[in-house]
């Protein structure tokens, strides 16, 4: 696999890169709050796509059902020492499927069709039609 050159860290980056599950203390236990004001869970780690130095999830974890589940850093309203709130209601967030690995683009798009919000891979070819 190729290495891109402008990283200077080794960062693997291919046209098929895939996410990487890393910590953040920053945000690690901080409270999910959903839109509607309820309490989802707690931020566990985070989904970055390394070529892009770029956060696409939060992974929450949900004590009640006790799984954890990928939410779009683009649903991200604000961040407080006390919470992560996010623009989706309870319910819908609860619903969205476990995170499972390997975390597929079916899976990803899923996410995104639940959320009515458009991938990451979608809006970013709308603002770059000339990359590929």
């Amino acid at each position: 696999m190729p290495k891109d050159q402008n990283t200077g860290d080794g960062t693997v980056c291919t046209p098929y890169a895939t996410l990487l599950e890393v910590g953040n203390k920053d945000l690690w236990q901080s409270a999910l709050i959903s839109r509607d004001g309820y309490y989802c869970g707690y931020v566990i780690r985070q989904l970055v796509e390394p070529c892009m130095y770029t956060i696409r999830y939060i992974i929450v974890y949900d004590e009640t059902s006790q799984r954890h589940i990928p939410i779009p850093a683009s649903t991200i309203q604000d961040i407080t020492p006390d919470a992560v709130f996010c623009n989706a209601d309870a319910a819908l967030l609860l619903s969205l499927p476990s995170l499972a690995y390997p975390f597929e683009r079916t899976v990803e798009e899923q996410v995104h069709r639940m959320l009515s919000i458009p991938p990451y891979w979608v809006e970013e070819a709308q603002m770059n039609p000339d990359t590929h």
